[in-house]
């Protein structure tokens, strides 16, 4: 069964894996890109400055009485980060960056090959140990892949951690697996229920046995569409009309109550907001009447009648009879248990200690979910206990007071509302007093080939300020770093110390292209001839007629693209860093193959290379042409009138539409006129429309015939994202009123032999249990090329540009490299270098009269 996500969708692939912490090291300021990587950069030109130069890792000469500060901010300050219960992204950032250290970490290796590395940091290693403790997977029961028995897993189960044995809290106390197990105890404990708990419990790095100890003594509801997965046929239906599952557990339907199916909204909040359009609502209102006060209705052969014809009435849901499991859930009792007898997470000695994963997890993807820790310091976290209420509770990680540090920087102190203030925790284990009594740290690993200055910032001063007033105090040099919005980015787009950080985004213009669904709309919701948009030639034309990169200059931060995934998908990451889907020949064939550039002997390009790199989307003379066909292929069919104008809104933005916005369109509007004139059509006007709860589902329902948006994530698994596009049990297929993608097919060339299915068959066949699932990367990587090719030449959706996060540094300060990496951004906090001192930079920003210049 596959989860549905909201029509409100949030616009990102669902992740190849789910880390098992969030830890971003990277991360000094407060800018957050969407797919939670760090906005950052780094620029190679400084204002100047009397210390040595940095560049690309030279040290800092620091002297006694040298100081470097960060000064950063934030609309509020993060309120926990205690890593058992924070909530929100600003307490992440305090904990990942300033106050923890993960078991390892990602850095860089190469700049120039744009290599990374993975580095240890609270472990001296971590080893795959299953074929040596295979008795591990039987007594800690964990859930073997289909066919496997234990003796014969020997890899992807059993992790042994070596601890830093020099690791301490910041006040001297050693570190060790104690430490550890005491923290895993408390975070899964039942009577604390701790928020992050979920991330150990379940998902795939889940530690075995820790649902077991977590809900131990209760009666939990399992949604069944993320654990027991019955089908009807397996329920059995009791003598009281009431389904069981095989073990006697009750089955209820999810009628008001949370669904991880609907992504934790509820089926009658659907139903409220979504009506008959989608649902069968006489009959939702009857099943509604079985439900209990907890929004769950016993399911029966009535009720089941009930929910199958909810779902299933209308077409415009997506689902049969097949999708009601989906909204189900089972009671399962939960025993009480030792921890040492079901949780497998255990001491072996003083520093180390062993992780038996619940599921199957490739080392790699284990090592992501490395990148924190569980760690809390045990006697703060007891102090800070209480035990009045139903649960327990610990004020763990909320002051300066309550806080123990075990990574670079310790919090100082905090104002509430007002400031919070690091300084270097000097009982960190990378850190060394060097001649002049300074706190100094080096690399444990090497850096473009030698080790590096790490962590030179002294301190760190966080301020409560918004984005307006941060402007002003980062131009009188009292921040170091800001972020500037969409007006103010154009004032900077070409500063040398404007770092972009590339996102996984693509805006697009996608299409309801359906004739009857465009006669609706001309004849009643707003558009004049909009049923020109049925014509693939004139879809064609559009895309061919936008100067994209003129189009990128309305929005400072955009960048040119001419295809469905832009440089930052990696389909082997893990084990080959340069592994880029768009560089591969068959992502560079395909899009030469849409743009009909060839390469080769009689051409201007001598490699395929050559042909990919001369691509820029733009061909105002091929666009005219195909104008002037579709305006005769519609005339003839009586579809349009030679010379008619044609308007039509374009479902552009969820909030009010902004000055780039509109200027946009305006040069939307410029190129498809450019590329009509002479072609028979009238004069064209298309119409931005702003202040939309959810464009997307506006334009597959019937609403607009354009919308304006961006699908990314999964950026290190391509081979999924086309289900995105054409798996509507997967998403609401926001192209829908164009085609389906359930019923249509594709033959396709599989390793030279043509192959046929529908494109939803497609869009599944390299995950999961697919038929190529298990292919090697050369067939993964012609199969998603042909895709991409053949999505794109049916013009349902049109790549415009990427996204990028923008943040400025201050000329004091400047990140390792220039070049952004999506696995270790710009080097980091770790790397940050500076060219003055805090006493320099005073007196530099006086000599400028406090009015600094980053244009």
């Amino acid at each position: 069964m596959k989860k549905k996500k909201l029509l409100a969708l949030v616009l990102t692939f669902t992740l190849a894996m789910s880390m098992a912490a969030c830890g971003d090291n990277n991360a000094p300021g407060n800018s957050t890109s969407s797919d939670g990587t760090s906005a950052e950069g780094s620029s190679s030109d400084t204002a100047g400055g009397s210390v040595e130069s940095t560049e690309n890792g030279g040290d800092t000469t620091q002297s006694a009485g040298d100081t470097y500060t960060f000064y950063d901010y934030a609309p509020a300050l993060a309120t926990n980060w205690n890593p058992h219960t924070w909530e929100m992204n600003a307490d992440d950032a305090i904990l990942s960056t300033y106050l923890s250290s993960g078991f390892v970490d990602i850095s860089i290796l190469d700049t120039e090959e744009m290599l990374y590395q993975w580095t240890y940091e609270m472990a001296t290693s971590v080893e795959d140990v299953t074929g040596e403790h295979q008795e591990d997977l039987t007594k800690y029961g964990v859930t073997l892949q289909e066919g496997k028995t234990a003796e014969d897993t020997t890899e992807g189960y059993v992790f042994e951690i070596k601890l830093n044995p020099d690791a301490k809290w910041e006040d001297g106390t050693p570190i060790n697996a104690d430490s550890y197990i005491y923290s895993m105890k408390q975070l899964l404990d039942p009577d604390m229920k701790n928020y992050r708990a979920n991330l150990y419990y379940s998902g795939e790095s889940a530690v075995a046995g820790g649902e077991a100890y977590y809900f131990q003594g209760s009666t939990v509801w399992m949604d069944n569409s993320t654990s027991g997965n019955y089908t009807i046929a397996d329920l059995v239906l009791g003598d009281d009309g009431v389904y069981t599952t095989p073990d006697g557990a009750t089955v209820t339907i999810l009628v008001n109550a949370e669904s991880s199916y609907l992504g934790g909204d509820t089926l009658a909040t659907y139903v409220t907001n979504y009506g008959e359009e989608y649902f069968n609502v006489a009959d939702f209102e009857k099943l509604a009447e079985l439900a209990d006060a907890e929004g769950r209705a016993p399911l029966t052969e009535e009720s089941l009648a009930l929910l199958v014809s909810v779902i299933s009435t209308q077409a415009a849901w997506g689902e049969t009879a097949d999708d009601a499991p989906s909204y189900l859930a089972y009671s399962k009792e939960f025993p009480e248990v030792n921890y040492d007898d079901v949780v497998g997470c255990y001491k072996v000695d003083d520093y180390t200690i062993r992780y038996v994963n619940q599921f199957y997890i490739d080392k790699n993807y284990f090592l992501v979910s490395c990148v924190s820790t569980w760690l809390v310091s045990e006697d703060l976290y007891e102090a800070g206990k209480d035990t009045s209420g139903s649960l327990v509770t610990t004020n763990y990680g909320t002051s300066a007071e309550t806080t123990k540090s075990y990574g670079p920087y310790r919090l100082e102190s905090m104002q509430q509302d007002k400031q919070m203030v690091f300084v270097q925790n000097e009982n960190w284990y990378g850190y060394e007093k060097d001649e002049n009594g300074n706190l100094v740290s080096y690399t444990n690993f090497e850096v473009d080939g030698e080790k590096k200055q790490q962590y030179i910032t002294d301190k760190v001063i966080i301020n409560v300020m918004d984005n307006a007033t941060a402007k002003q105090a980062f131009l009188k040099g009292e921040l170091s770093n800001w972020s500037p919005d969409a007006d103010d980015l154009v004032a900077y787009s070409t500063s040398d110390k404007l770092y972009k950080a590339d996102e996984t985004y693509t805006m697009s213009f996608f299409f309801n292209c359906g004739l009857d669904n465009l006669k609706t709309m001309d004849a009643s919701k707003g558009n004049t001839n909009s049923v020109v948009l049925s014509n693939v030639n004139f879809r064609e034309a559009l895309s061919l007629a936008i100067d994209r990169n003129e189009y990128v200059s309305a929005t400072a931060g955009y960048k040119p693209v001419y295809s469905l995934l832009n440089s930052l998908y990696y389909y082997d990451v893990y084990n080959d860093p340069s592994s880029m889907y768009r560089s591969s020949d068959e992502a560079m064939q395909a899009i030469c193959n849409l743009y009909d550039v060839s390469y080769g002997e009689g051409t201007p390009y001598a490699t395929l290379k050559d042909a990919y790199d001369s691509i820029n989307g733009y061909n105002l003379t091929q666009a005219k042409e195909l104008m002037a066909q579709a305006c005769q292929e519609l005339v003839s069919e009586g579809l349009y009138t030679e010379g008619d104008p044609i308007s039509i809104r374009i479902a552009w933005a969820a909030g009010a539409l902004e000055s780039s916005d509109t200027q946009q369109c305006e040069l939307m509007n410029k190129y498809i006129n450019a590329a009509a004139e002479g072609s028979g059509f009238g004069p064209i006007t298309l119409e931005p429309i702003g202040n939309l709860n959810n464009r997307y589902a506006d334009v597959s329902n019937g609403e607009y015939a354009i919308g304006y948006g961006a699908w990314g994530g999964a950026a290190f698994y391509p081979f999924r994202t086309f289900r995105v596009y054409c798996d509507p049990d997967y998403v609401q297929i926001h192209e829908a009123g164009c085609w389906d993608p359930a019923t249509e097919t594709l033959t396709m060339d599989v390793k030279g032999e043509p192959v046929t299915m529908t494109w939803k068959e497609w869009s599944n066949a390299l995950t999961g249990s697919g038929v190529y699932s298990n292919s090697d990367f050369d067939l993964k990587l012609s199969v998603t090329a042909q895709m991409e090719e053949e999505y794109l030449k049916k013009y349902y959706r049109i790549p415009l540009c990427a996204t990028t996060v923008s943040t400025l540094l201050s000329w004091q300060c400047e990140y390792y490299t220039d070049e952004y990496n999506i696995m270790y951004g710009f080097g980091g906090f770790r790397l940050l270098q500076y060219d003055y001192t805090d006493a320099e930079w005073a007196e530099y920003v006086s000599s400028q009269n406090g009015a600094l210049n980053y244009e």
